[in-house]
Protein backbone atom coordinates (compact mmCIF):
# COMPACT_ATOMS: atom_id res chain seq x y z
CA UNK A 1 0.00 0.00 0.00
CA UNK A 2 2.72 2.46 1.06
CA UNK A 3 2.32 6.19 1.75
CA UNK A 4 0.76 5.76 5.16
CA UNK A 5 -2.33 7.92 5.57
CA UNK A 6 -2.65 10.34 8.46
CA UNK A 7 -5.18 9.14 11.02
CA UNK A 8 -4.66 5.45 10.27
CA UNK A 9 -2.71 3.15 12.54
CA UNK A 10 0.53 1.85 11.09
CA UNK A 11 -0.38 -1.80 11.55
CA UNK A 12 -3.58 -1.27 9.57
CA UNK A 13 -1.49 -0.37 6.53
CA UNK A 14 1.56 -2.59 7.12
CA UNK A 15 0.50 -5.65 9.16
CA UNK A 16 4.17 -6.56 9.58
CA UNK A 17 4.57 -3.55 11.87
CA UNK A 18 2.42 -5.15 14.55
CA UNK A 19 1.42 -2.50 17.09
CA UNK A 20 4.83 -0.97 17.60
CA UNK A 21 5.32 2.76 17.71
CA UNK A 22 8.33 4.70 16.56
CA UNK A 23 11.68 3.63 17.92
CA UNK A 24 12.81 6.85 19.61
CA UNK A 25 16.42 5.93 18.89
CA UNK A 26 15.73 6.55 15.18
CA UNK A 27 16.59 10.20 15.62
CA UNK A 28 17.00 12.25 12.47
CA UNK A 29 16.61 10.16 9.31
CA UNK A 30 18.37 11.12 6.10
CA UNK A 31 16.82 9.81 2.88
CA UNK A 32 19.34 10.08 0.07
CA UNK A 33 16.87 10.42 -2.81
CA UNK A 34 13.57 12.16 -2.27
CA UNK A 35 12.77 12.09 -5.99
CA UNK A 36 13.44 8.36 -6.30
CA UNK A 37 10.77 5.70 -6.71
CA UNK A 38 11.35 4.19 -3.26
CA UNK A 39 12.89 7.15 -1.45
CA UNK A 40 9.85 9.33 -2.04
CA UNK A 41 7.50 6.63 -0.76
CA UNK A 42 9.57 6.06 2.38
CA UNK A 43 9.80 9.78 3.11
CA UNK A 44 6.05 10.29 2.75
CA UNK A 45 5.25 7.22 4.83
CA UNK A 46 7.51 8.37 7.67
CA UNK A 47 5.99 11.84 7.64
CA UNK A 48 2.42 10.58 7.41
CA UNK A 49 3.06 8.19 10.27
CA UNK A 50 4.18 11.02 12.52
CA UNK A 51 7.98 11.01 12.41
CA UNK A 52 8.88 14.69 12.38
CA UNK A 53 12.66 14.57 11.94
CA UNK A 54 13.07 13.60 8.28
CA UNK A 55 15.79 15.11 6.10
CA UNK A 56 15.42 14.43 2.39
CA UNK A 57 18.16 14.75 -0.18
CA UNK A 58 17.22 16.15 -3.59
CA UNK A 59 19.42 16.88 -6.54
CA UNK A 60 17.66 19.66 -8.38
CA UNK A 61 18.79 18.34 -11.75
CA UNK A 62 17.13 14.98 -10.99
CA UNK A 63 19.52 12.35 -12.29
CA UNK A 64 16.82 10.16 -13.81
CA UNK A 65 17.87 7.73 -16.53
CA UNK A 66 14.26 7.21 -17.49
CA UNK A 67 13.84 10.47 -19.36
CA UNK A 68 13.21 12.90 -16.49
CA UNK A 69 16.70 14.36 -16.41
CA UNK A 70 16.54 18.07 -15.97
CA UNK A 71 12.79 18.02 -15.33
CA UNK A 72 12.67 20.82 -12.78
CA UNK A 73 8.87 20.93 -12.62
CA UNK A 74 8.85 17.27 -11.60
CA UNK A 75 11.41 17.92 -8.85
CA UNK A 76 9.65 21.09 -7.68
CA UNK A 77 6.35 19.22 -7.28
CA UNK A 78 7.99 16.58 -5.11
CA UNK A 79 9.83 19.16 -3.02
CA UNK A 80 6.61 21.08 -2.46
CA UNK A 81 4.73 17.99 -1.32
CA UNK A 82 7.49 16.85 1.02
CA UNK A 83 7.83 20.32 2.55
CA UNK A 84 4.09 20.50 3.14
CA UNK A 85 4.40 17.32 5.19
CA UNK A 86 7.26 18.76 7.25
CA UNK A 87 10.37 17.34 5.60
CA UNK A 88 13.68 19.19 5.69
CA UNK A 89 14.92 19.41 2.08
CA UNK A 90 18.66 19.55 1.36
CA UNK A 91 20.71 19.56 -1.83
CA UNK A 92 22.47 16.24 -2.27
CA UNK A 93 24.65 15.02 -5.13
CA UNK A 94 26.39 11.64 -5.05
CA UNK A 95 29.15 13.03 -7.28
CA UNK A 96 30.00 15.81 -4.79
CA UNK A 97 31.72 14.39 -1.67
CA UNK A 98 31.95 17.90 -0.26
CA UNK A 99 28.23 17.80 0.58
CA UNK A 100 28.32 14.50 2.50
CA UNK A 101 29.23 15.90 5.94
CA UNK A 102 26.66 18.66 5.62
CA UNK A 103 23.71 16.36 4.88
CA UNK A 104 24.79 13.87 7.57
CA UNK A 105 25.14 16.40 10.39
CA UNK A 106 22.97 15.36 13.33
CA UNK A 107 21.70 12.25 11.51
CA UNK A 108 21.33 8.88 13.25
CA UNK A 109 19.71 6.80 10.53
CA UNK A 110 20.34 6.71 6.76
CA UNK A 111 17.98 5.31 4.15
CA UNK A 112 19.97 4.89 0.96
CA UNK A 113 18.70 4.28 -2.55
CA UNK A 114 21.35 4.88 -5.18
CA UNK A 115 20.50 6.37 -8.58
CA UNK A 116 21.64 4.55 -11.70
CA UNK A 117 24.74 6.53 -12.59
CA UNK A 118 28.29 6.17 -13.83
CA UNK A 119 31.18 5.82 -11.36
CA UNK A 120 28.74 4.95 -8.58
CA UNK A 121 31.08 2.67 -6.60
CA UNK A 122 33.54 5.43 -5.69
CA UNK A 123 30.63 7.66 -4.65
CA UNK A 124 29.16 5.03 -2.34
CA UNK A 125 32.53 4.20 -0.75
CA UNK A 126 33.11 7.85 0.06
CA UNK A 127 29.61 8.20 1.47
CA UNK A 128 30.06 5.23 3.82
CA UNK A 129 33.34 6.74 5.07
CA UNK A 130 31.47 9.98 5.84
CA UNK A 131 28.76 7.98 7.63
CA UNK A 132 31.39 6.42 9.85
CA UNK A 133 32.95 9.81 10.61
CA UNK A 134 29.53 11.28 11.43
CA UNK A 135 28.71 8.34 13.72
CA UNK A 136 25.66 7.11 11.84
CA UNK A 137 24.02 4.31 13.84
CA UNK A 138 21.78 2.52 11.32
CA UNK A 139 22.17 2.33 7.54
CA UNK A 140 19.33 0.86 5.46
CA UNK A 141 20.27 0.25 1.83
CA UNK A 142 18.24 -0.74 -1.21
CA UNK A 143 20.18 -3.22 -3.32
CA UNK A 144 19.70 -5.83 -6.04
CA UNK A 145 19.24 -9.55 -5.46
CA UNK A 146 22.26 -11.51 -4.32
CA UNK A 147 22.17 -14.02 -7.16
CA UNK A 148 25.43 -15.14 -8.79
CA UNK A 149 24.02 -15.11 -12.32
CA UNK A 150 23.15 -11.43 -12.03
CA UNK A 151 26.31 -10.48 -10.18
CA UNK A 152 28.55 -12.11 -12.80
CA UNK A 153 26.76 -10.71 -15.83
CA UNK A 154 25.19 -7.35 -14.91
CA UNK A 155 27.51 -4.47 -13.90
CA UNK A 156 24.82 -2.75 -11.78
CA UNK A 157 24.03 -5.94 -9.85
CA UNK A 158 27.76 -6.52 -9.27
CA UNK A 159 28.15 -2.96 -8.03
CA UNK A 160 25.30 -3.28 -5.55
CA UNK A 161 26.56 -6.60 -4.22
CA UNK A 162 30.08 -5.19 -3.72
CA UNK A 163 28.66 -2.16 -1.90
CA UNK A 164 26.63 -4.48 0.33
CA UNK A 165 29.81 -6.34 1.27
CA UNK A 166 31.44 -3.02 2.13
CA UNK A 167 28.47 -2.13 4.31
CA UNK A 168 28.57 -5.53 6.03
CA UNK A 169 32.11 -4.72 7.19
CA UNK A 170 31.10 -1.36 8.67
CA UNK A 171 30.09 -2.66 12.14
CA UNK A 172 33.66 -3.91 12.66
CA UNK A 173 35.14 -0.42 12.42
CA UNK A 174 32.27 1.88 13.40
CA UNK A 175 29.01 2.12 15.32
CA UNK A 176 26.99 1.50 12.14
CA UNK A 177 24.52 -1.37 11.99
CA UNK A 178 23.04 -2.15 8.60
CA UNK A 179 20.01 -3.65 6.91
CA UNK A 180 20.17 -4.49 3.21
CA UNK A 181 16.94 -4.86 1.24
CA UNK A 182 18.03 -6.68 -1.90
CA UNK A 183 15.15 -6.46 -4.36
CA UNK A 184 14.41 -8.15 -7.62
CA UNK A 185 13.26 -6.07 -10.62
CA UNK A 186 11.01 -3.18 -9.61
CA UNK A 187 7.62 -2.82 -11.25
CA UNK A 188 8.55 0.77 -12.01
CA UNK A 189 11.39 -0.39 -14.29
CA UNK A 190 9.35 -0.37 -17.55
CA UNK A 191 8.65 3.35 -17.09
CA UNK A 192 12.17 4.26 -15.99
CA UNK A 193 14.00 2.14 -18.58
CA UNK A 194 11.73 2.54 -21.60
CA UNK A 195 11.04 6.26 -21.29
CA UNK A 196 9.26 7.83 -24.27
CA UNK A 197 9.26 4.50 -26.11
CA UNK A 198 6.57 3.39 -23.66
CA UNK A 199 4.82 6.62 -22.76
CA UNK A 200 4.60 8.14 -26.25
CA UNK A 201 5.05 5.32 -28.78
CA UNK A 202 3.10 2.82 -26.64
CA UNK A 203 5.73 0.14 -27.15
CA UNK A 204 7.24 -2.12 -24.51
CA UNK A 205 10.44 -3.60 -25.94
CA UNK A 206 12.11 -6.58 -24.26
CA UNK A 207 14.45 -9.47 -24.99
CA UNK A 208 13.51 -11.87 -22.19
CA UNK A 209 12.44 -14.60 -24.65
CA UNK A 210 9.13 -15.25 -22.89
CA UNK A 211 10.77 -16.15 -19.59
CA UNK A 212 9.15 -15.18 -16.31
CA UNK A 213 10.64 -12.09 -14.65
CA UNK A 214 10.68 -11.51 -10.91
CA UNK A 215 9.02 -8.11 -10.40
CA UNK A 216 8.29 -6.53 -7.00
CA UNK A 217 6.27 -3.43 -6.19
CA UNK A 218 8.12 -0.29 -5.01
CA UNK A 219 5.19 0.19 -2.62
CA UNK A 220 5.95 -3.13 -0.94
CA UNK A 221 9.68 -2.39 -0.82
CA UNK A 222 8.95 0.97 0.82
CA UNK A 223 6.72 -0.74 3.38
CA UNK A 224 9.48 -3.26 4.11
CA UNK A 225 11.86 -0.33 4.60
CA UNK A 226 9.45 1.22 7.09
CA UNK A 227 9.45 -2.01 9.10
CA UNK A 228 13.24 -2.23 9.35
CA UNK A 229 13.64 1.50 10.01
CA UNK A 230 11.20 1.47 12.90
CA UNK A 231 12.50 -1.70 14.53
CA UNK A 232 16.20 -1.63 13.87
CA UNK A 233 17.13 -3.89 16.80
CA UNK A 234 15.23 -6.77 15.25
CA UNK A 235 16.61 -6.20 11.75
CA UNK A 236 20.14 -4.97 12.43
CA UNK A 237 22.99 -6.51 10.43
CA UNK A 238 20.72 -8.54 8.17
CA UNK A 239 20.28 -8.94 4.41
CA UNK A 240 16.80 -9.62 3.07
CA UNK A 241 16.03 -10.91 -0.43
CA UNK A 242 12.78 -9.29 -1.57
CA UNK A 243 11.12 -11.35 -4.29
CA UNK A 244 7.71 -12.19 -5.73
CA UNK A 245 6.39 -14.68 -8.27
CA UNK A 246 7.54 -14.39 -11.92
CA UNK A 247 5.45 -12.84 -14.68
CA UNK A 248 6.31 -12.66 -18.38
CA UNK A 249 6.93 -9.35 -20.07
CA UNK A 250 4.10 -10.15 -22.47
CA UNK A 251 1.78 -10.27 -19.46
CA UNK A 252 3.31 -7.03 -18.19
CA UNK A 253 2.38 -5.36 -21.49
CA UNK A 254 -1.20 -6.59 -21.06
CA UNK A 255 -1.35 -5.18 -17.54
CA UNK A 256 0.10 -1.88 -18.74
CA UNK A 257 -2.60 -1.74 -21.42
CA UNK A 258 -5.33 -2.30 -18.83
CA UNK A 259 -3.98 0.34 -16.47
CA UNK A 260 -3.39 2.91 -19.24
CA UNK A 261 -6.70 2.10 -20.96
CA UNK A 262 -4.84 1.99 -24.27
CA UNK A 263 -2.93 -0.74 -26.07
CA UNK A 264 0.72 -1.12 -25.17
CA UNK A 265 2.38 -3.17 -27.90
CA UNK A 266 4.83 -5.78 -26.66
CA UNK A 267 7.83 -6.13 -28.97
CA UNK A 268 10.06 -9.13 -28.25
CA UNK A 269 13.49 -8.76 -29.85
CA UNK A 270 16.51 -10.99 -30.04
CA UNK A 271 19.45 -9.91 -27.93
CA UNK A 272 21.46 -8.23 -30.69
CA UNK A 273 18.42 -6.37 -32.04
CA UNK A 274 17.65 -5.28 -28.50
CA UNK A 275 21.16 -3.85 -28.16
CA UNK A 276 20.61 -1.88 -31.38
CA UNK A 277 17.29 -0.63 -30.01
CA UNK A 278 18.96 0.59 -26.83
CA UNK A 279 21.70 2.40 -28.70
CA UNK A 280 19.13 4.08 -30.94
CA UNK A 281 17.57 5.69 -27.87
CA UNK A 282 20.75 7.64 -27.21
CA UNK A 283 21.44 6.14 -23.77
CA UNK A 284 24.97 6.47 -22.37
CA UNK A 285 27.13 3.44 -23.16
CA UNK A 286 27.38 2.33 -19.53
CA UNK A 287 23.60 2.50 -19.08
CA UNK A 288 22.93 0.67 -22.36
CA UNK A 289 25.37 -2.05 -21.26
CA UNK A 290 23.47 -2.58 -18.01
CA UNK A 291 20.08 -2.70 -19.76
CA UNK A 292 21.29 -5.26 -22.30
CA UNK A 293 22.93 -7.39 -19.61
CA UNK A 294 19.72 -7.45 -17.56
CA UNK A 295 17.72 -8.68 -20.59
CA UNK A 296 20.24 -11.39 -21.43
CA UNK A 297 20.19 -12.63 -17.84
CA UNK A 298 16.38 -12.58 -17.67
CA UNK A 299 16.31 -14.58 -20.92
CA UNK A 300 18.36 -17.32 -19.23
CA UNK A 301 15.29 -18.20 -17.14
CA UNK A 302 17.02 -17.54 -13.82
CA UNK A 303 13.99 -15.65 -12.47
CA UNK A 304 11.86 -18.77 -12.79
CA UNK A 305 14.14 -20.89 -10.60
CA UNK A 306 12.61 -21.62 -7.16
CA UNK A 307 15.97 -21.23 -5.41
CA UNK A 308 15.97 -17.45 -5.76
CA UNK A 309 12.61 -16.97 -4.03
CA UNK A 310 12.20 -16.18 -0.37
CA UNK A 311 9.38 -15.24 1.98
CA UNK A 312 11.34 -12.23 3.23
CA UNK A 313 9.10 -9.59 1.65
CA UNK A 314 5.86 -11.20 2.76
CA UNK A 315 7.21 -11.79 6.26
CA UNK A 316 8.37 -8.18 6.62
CA UNK A 317 5.18 -6.49 5.45
CA UNK A 318 2.84 -9.12 6.90
CA UNK A 319 0.71 -9.58 3.78
CA UNK A 320 0.80 -10.82 0.21
CA UNK A 321 2.87 -8.60 -2.11
CA UNK A 322 1.10 -6.39 -4.64
CA UNK A 323 0.43 -7.83 -8.09
CA UNK A 324 1.57 -5.88 -11.13
CA UNK A 325 -1.93 -4.62 -11.91
CA UNK A 326 -2.48 -3.63 -8.26
CA UNK A 327 0.74 -1.63 -8.38
CA UNK A 328 -0.31 0.15 -11.58
CA UNK A 329 -3.73 1.01 -10.14
CA UNK A 330 -2.31 2.31 -6.86
CA UNK A 331 -2.20 5.91 -8.06
CA UNK A 332 -2.16 7.37 -4.55
CA UNK A 333 1.38 6.09 -4.10
CA UNK A 334 2.76 7.48 -7.35
CA UNK A 335 5.20 10.34 -7.27
CA UNK A 336 3.56 13.65 -8.21
CA UNK A 337 4.06 14.27 -11.91
CA UNK A 338 4.56 10.58 -12.71
CA UNK A 339 1.20 9.45 -14.03
CA UNK A 340 0.09 6.79 -16.45
CA UNK A 341 -0.86 8.09 -19.92
CA UNK A 342 -4.52 8.65 -20.69
CA UNK A 343 -6.27 6.96 -23.63
CA UNK A 344 -6.55 10.23 -25.54
CA UNK A 345 -2.77 10.61 -25.41
CA UNK A 346 -2.27 7.37 -27.30
CA UNK A 347 -3.24 8.93 -30.60
CA UNK A 348 -1.35 12.17 -30.00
Amino acid sequence: MSLLKAGKLIHDIIPGMGRMGFDKSLGKIFITSGTGVIGYRVAMSLLNAGHTDVRVGVWMGERDAGGGKGNHEFVDNIVKKLKEKGAEIVDFDWTDPMCFDKVLKGVKTVFCSLPHMEAHQDAFTGFVVSCKENKIEHFVKISFLHVDEYRKNVPLAHFHNVCDELLEQAPKTSRISYTVLATSHLMSTPFLAQGELLTKQRKYVTASYGMGVNYVSPNDVADAAMVVLMDRKKHRNKVYQLTARPVTDREVAKQLSIACECEIQHIELGYHDYVKSIKSRGLPEWLAKDAAAFERTKASGIDEEPRIYTKDLENLIGRKPESFIDYLKNKESQRPGKKLPKPAEASA
